[in-house]
C-alpha cells in the first residue's frame, strides 16, 4: 500500500468513525461516547463499551439535533423493526456460516483422498478417524447455516405479517374516525330535526293567531319549516347510511388485521354471515342397543354467546330424547337466554334472563322463568372467568300436576288428573366459572339456587358442568362431556341427573 492509498483509507475510516462514533447528552446530563447502530422515527440505538446494545427514546436526548443521523441504518417501528433487525443479523451471520460449510466440506474431502491413500491399517484407521471428524464438523456448519437460512425466511414473513398488520390497523383506525364522524353526523342531523319540528309549531302558532292580513306569510313560513324538516329527516337518512357503511368498513379493517395476524376470520355459520362475531356451536350425541331389550338415547344442542364492551349475549339450548323398547321415558326441550348490560369502568352489571322448558314427563306440562338483578365479575383473564349474580325470578308453571297428602294425582269427576297454572316468586342466586385450560381445553361450572317466596320451604337447585376438548385435526371440532342435575324439592321426584357426550361444531 503506497502513501496515497494510506491515506485515503485512513480518511476512510476517520469518516467512518466519525459517523457512528459520537457523543450523546441526555436530558439529565448525563454524557455518553457511544457507537451508533440503527434508528426509528422515536428511537435511537447504540453500543457502548460497558453498556452494551442500549435503545432509548430521540426524546431523552438534548444533543439530537447536533448528531449526524443522516446515513445511519433506520428501521420501522414496532414489530416490523424488531423483524427487520432479525432478519439483517440472519443475513449476516449467512456469510461466515456459508464460509465455514465451504473449509468444512474442503476438510472432508481432504480425508476421504486421506482414506483412499491410506497404505497401512494404522493409516487407515487414523485417515477415517479424521474423516469422520470432518464430516461431524460439515453437518454442524451446514446445520448452522441452515438456521440462519430458516431465521431469515421467518424474518421474512414477519417482516410481511408486521407490514400488512400496520396497513390494517390504520385502516381500522381510519374506520374509527369515519365511524365516529358519521356518529356526529347523526347527533346533529336529529338536532337539525328538533329545531325544526320546534319551527314548525312556532309557524302554525303564528299561523292561527294571524289575522286574514297575514295567512298568506304564516302559511309561508310554515311550508319553510316543513322543507327545513325534510332537509333534516334527509340528513338523518344519509348520517344512518354512512354510519351502516362505517361499521362495514371498520368490520373489513379488522378481517385485515385478522389475516394479517394469520387468524381466522368469523365468517358466521357455513359462511352465511349469521351469527357472525358470535361464539357458536352445535352439538350432537347419540347411543343406543339392541338385544333383549331396545335403548335409545339422543341429544343435541345450540348454543351461541356474543360480548362487547357495552353487553353480553348468552343463549343455551338442548333436546333430549330417551327411549326403551320404543317407549319413551324422557323427552324434553330447555331454551335458555341471559342478557347482561354493562357499566362502564365497573365491575358490576345488570342482567336478565328468560328460560323455557317443556318436559312430557315432568310436573308439568311448560315452564316460563322471567328474572333479573345485579351482577358482579369477579374475574376476567385470559384463563379464568368467575362472576356472581343475585336477583328474582318469576315462574310460570302450565299444567301442573295437583297432588293429595299422600302423593297422588288428584282426579277430575270425569277421572281425568287435576292441572292447574301455577304463579310463583322465587330468589336467585348463583355463580359461573369458566376456566380455560388451554388453547384446546375449557372446562365450565355453573350452580344456581333458586328458594321459593311463595311456597315456604321449597327450593330448586340447578347445577351445569362441561368440559370441551378441541379436535386437533378437524378445526372446529370438538369432544363435549357435559352434566346438568335439577333438584326440585317441589316436584314428586326431586331429583333430575342427566349426563352426555357429545360432537361439537363451533363456529
Amino acid at each position: 500500500m503506497n502513501k496515497k492509498q494510506l491515506s485515503l483509507f485512513i480518511g476512510a475510516f476517520l469518516a467512518s468513525a466519525t459517523l457512528s462514533a459520537q457523543q450523546i447528552t441526555f436530558t439529565n446530563g448525563d454524557s455518553l461516547d457511544v457507537e451508533l447502530i440503527q434508528q426509528t422515527d422515536t428511537t435511537l440505538t447504540f453500543s457502548h463499551p460497558f453498556l452494551g446494545k442500549q435503545t432509548v427514546a430521540k426524546t431523552s436526548i438534548r444533543n439530537l439535533q447536533t448528531i449526524n443521523l443522516s446515513n445511519l441504518l433506520r428501521v420501522p417501528e414496532g414489530e416490523e423493526g424488531v423483524a427487520v433487525n432479525v432478519f439483517n443479523e440472519a443475513e449476516d451471520a449467512m456469510v461466515p456460516a456459508k464460509d465455514v460449510v465451504d473449509v468444512a466440506k474442503k476438510k472432508v474431502l481432504v480425508a476421504e483422498e486421506n482414506v483412499s491413500i491410506a497404505n497401512t491399517d494404522m493409516e487407515v484407521e487414523i485417515a477415517e478417524q479424521a474423516l469422520v471428524a470432518a464430516e461431524e464438523e460439515f453437518q454442524l456448519a451446514e446445520n448452522k447455516l441452515v438456521a440462519a437460512v430458516e431465521t431469515a425466511d421467518t424474518a421474512e414473513a414477519n417482516i410481511k405479517i408486521a407490514r400488512d398488520l400496520s396497513v390494517a390497523n390504520i385502516q381500522v383506525q381510519e374506520a374509527n374516525d369515519a365511524m365516529t364522524a358519521a356518529v356526529a353526523e347523526v347527533k346533529l342531523a336529529k338536532n337539525d330535526i328538533s329545531i325544526a319540528e320546534q319551527n314548525v309549531g312556532l309557524a302554525e302558532e303564528a299561523l292561527d293567531a294571524s289575522g286574514e292580513a297575514g295567512v298568506s306569510s304564516a302559511k309561508a313560513n310554515v311550508d319553510h319549516a316543513e322543507g327545513l324538516v325534510d332537509i333534516a329527516e334527509d340528513k338523518l337518512k344519509a348520517a344512518n347510511e354512512g354510519v351502516l357503511q362505517a361499521k362495514d368498513t371498520v368490520r373489513a379493517a379488522d378481517d385485515q388485521v385478522k389475516l394479517a395476524k394469520g387468524e381466522k376470520v368469523n365468517d358466521g355459520f357455513m359462511g352465511t354471515g349469521w351469527f357472525r362475531d358470535w361464539d357458536s356451536s352445535v352439538s350432537l350425541g347419540l347411543s343406543g342397543s339392541s338385544g333383549s331389550s331396545t335403548n335409545t338415547t339422543f341429544r343435541t344442542a345450540f348454543d351461541t354467546r356474543y360480548e362487547d364492551s357495552e353487553h353480553r349475549w348468552d343463549f343455551k339450548s338442548f333436546y333430549f330424547f330417551d327411549s326403551e323398547d320404543n317407549t319413551a321415558s324422557e323427552n324434553q326441550i330447555n331454551a335458555t337466554l341471559v342478557k347482561d348490560w354493562f357499566f362502564a369502568d365497573s365491575k358490576w352489571f345488570a342482567f336478565a334472563t328468560t328460560v323455557y322448558d317443556w318436559d312430557e314427563f315432568s310436573d308439568w306440562n311448560h315452564r316460563l322463568q322471567l328474572g333479573g338483578g345485579p351482577g358482579y365479575q369477579f374475574i376476567k383473564t385470559e384463563d379464568w372467568e368467575f362472576s356472581a349474580r343475585a336477583g328474582l325470578t318469576t315462574i310460570f308453571e302450565f299444567g301442573k300436576t295437583q297432588f293429595d297428602s299422600n302423593d297422588n294425582p288428584v282426579l277430575e269427576p270425569d277421572g281425568s288428573v287435576h292441572e292447574e297454572n301455577i304463579v310463583g316468586l322465587e330468589g336467585l342466586v348463583g355463580a359461573d366459572v369458566t376456566w380455560h385450560i388451554s388453547a384446546k381445553q375449557r372446562f365450565t361450572l355453573s350452580n344456581y339456587l333458586y328458594p321459593s317466596f311463595t311456597d315456604g320451604g321449597k327450593f330448586r337447585n340447578l347445577t351445569n358442568l362441561a368440559w370441551v376438548h378441541d379436535i386437533e385435526w378437524f378445526e372446529g371440532m370438538a369432544l363435549k362431556f357435559g352434566i346438568r342435575n335439577e333438584y326440585d324439592t317441589s316436584e314428586l321426584i326431586p331429583n333430575e341427573f342427566k349426563y352426555n357426550f357429545s360432537l361439537l361444531w363451533g363456529f
